[in-house]
Formats: structure tokens, sequence, C-alpha cells
């Protein structure tokens, strides 16, 4: 009896298939391991498909961690400040993990400019996301000023957790995250936000 022939899936689907199979091949084989040939196979799609959806590997592996595991906020964000930094940044830690800690570190030896671009894009713009969340919630709360927070000022506390995740908590060591939000990210984000001083009125 001959084979029905194989559903059409649609793009949502595949693109599930892909990102699933990317990170089963990960897990596996280690991000050296990870190739077009691999996801496809066990996709059940084929290369040239890959290959119109992702310039290289590392785009690829990329697209499937931050696709699957930070679609939803790492832990429950409702107040106060400090705590909520503390919980968002614990939380994108260890939705990471060690292997995806690995795994970044091998993405950075081989992308080029426009995965780097894609790679700031997808993680800034979730991270801004959420970090916003708790920006609005603190600011009613009266715990910050009325400014608004200066992107830079967003990218830099991105930059800090970044550090921490790639050279502390990558190498073993347990991350500093109260005294990063304690000294650096609170101070900072207060006197970002708080108005401009009038300038004193001479004597």
């Amino acid at each position: 009896m001959p084979e029905a022939p194989a559903r059409r899936r649609r793009a949502g689907e595949l693109l599930d298939a892909i990102r699933e199979a990317t990170l089963e091949e990960l897990h596996e084989r280690g991000y050296q391991g990870v190739t077009f040939e691999g996801v496809a196979r066990r996709a059940g799609t084929s290369k040239p498909v890959l290959y119109r959806r992702f310039s290289n590997r590392a785009d690829m592996v990329v697209d499937a961690i931050v696709s699957t595991r930070f679609s939803v906020p790492p832990a429950p964000l409702d107040g106060p400040l400090r705590e909520d930094l503390i919980r968002l940044m614990r939380g994108v830690m260890e939705r990471m993990g060690r292997q995806g800690v690995t795994t970044f570190r091998g993405v950075i030896g081989e992308v080029d400019d426009a995965t780097v671009t894609r790679v700031s894009t997808l993680v800034l713009s979730q991270f801004e996301a959420w970090l916003d969340g708790i920006l609005v919630r603190a600011r009613a709360a009266g715990e910050l000023g009325p400014a608004a927070v200066p992107p830079r000022v967003t990218a830099a506390i991105l930059a800090l957790l970044r550090h921490e995740m790639l050279f502390v908590y990558g190498s073993g060591m347990e991350p500093d995250l109260e005294g990063i939000v304690d000294d650096v990210v609170l101070p900072l984000l207060r006197a970002t936000t708080l108005p401009d001083q009038a300038p004193a009125s001479p004597a």
C-alpha cells in the first residue's frame, strides 16, 4: 500500500519543528555538533528551507534559544523594584542555563555583523519589554522619578547581566546579582529618572 503523502505544514508549524530540532541537536551534540543537515533531518525538512530562514548556524541556534526560552517572563514581576530586578536577572540566567552560556560563547566566535544585529534585537527587545513593565509599576509606586529611562541605561543593565552570565556564571562562580542591583542598577535608575534640578538661586 503506498504511503500517504506528507501533510504540508504551515509556516508556524514548520518553524516550531525547526526550533525543537535545533534544541534537540544542541542538547545531544553541543553547539559545535549542530549542523543544518542534522536539524533538517530531525525536523523533517530540507537544508534549502533552513538556508532561506537562517544565514548561518549561529543565527539558527540563537533563534531557537531566544524564541523558546524567553517567550514569557522568567519570574513573577509584581514588585517591589529591587526584588523585581533581582528576580528578572536571576530568571534570565536560569533560563539560559550553563548549556546556553556555553552555546553563546561558541556563537560569539563565529557571528557576522548581521547576526550580531539580530541577536541584539531579539534579546534587547525582550529584556526591554520586561524591564519596562517593572519600571512602570515602580514609577506608579513612587520608587522612581517621573522621567523616562534612557535607552542606553537599559542597554547598560543588560550588558551587566550578560557579563555576569558569560564570565561569572559561565565560569562556575556564583554571580552577585544583589550587589549589581544595589550598587549599580538602582542608583543608575534613580539618578536618570529624577527630574532635572533647578539651578540654585544666587545668594
